[in-house]
């Protein structure tokens, strides 16, 4: 029996501070003079798992049809973790924006490999940064 990629991706959210003068069309643009906010010359981020799920799975299209089944994403797949990762970040950005929090990062599942058998023998998700450039508060989960 194989493990399976878990339908996690992490977000590191970094504190923000405004940079200068507001836009004035700031208004209509939505757009924010930021800068990443640092302490002691190290940025201030959190660790956040973002559970992943498909608002179709269980659903039937007719009576007749099989339920939709689970999400099951191919992390392995580069361009799979990426694409989720950009849609993920910039919707986390967007029901952020009144507060001083950006991602800054993405992070997938890895995989855990017995070096012995070549096997996957689970994963690991990503710690939250840098230790010469991130100070991590303490990890939630959203």
């Amino acid at each position: 029996m194989g493990v399976t990629i878990p339908p996690l991706l992490v977000l590191i959210v970094c504190k923000t501070v405004l940079a200068g003068a507001p836009d004035q069309n700031s208004a209509f643009t939505n757009w924010q003079n930021l800068e990443w906010a640092t302490e002691h010359s190290m940025m201030v981020c959190r660790r956040n798992e973002i559970q992943l799920y498909d608002p179709v799975e269980g659903m039937r299209l007719s009576a007749t049809d099989d339920p939709a089944p689970p999400l099951n994403p191919n992390f392995a797949d580069f361009g799979q973790c990426a694409r989720a990762g950009i849609r993920l970040s910039m919707d986390w950005d967007d029901s952020h924006r009144n507060t001083p929090w950006r991602v800054w990062r993405v992070g997938c599942p890895s995989p855990i490999v017995d070096t012995r058998t070549g096997t996957v023998i689970g994963y690991k998700l990503p710690e939250c940064g840098h230790r010469d450039t991130v100070i991590c508060d303490v990890d939630s989960v959203i």
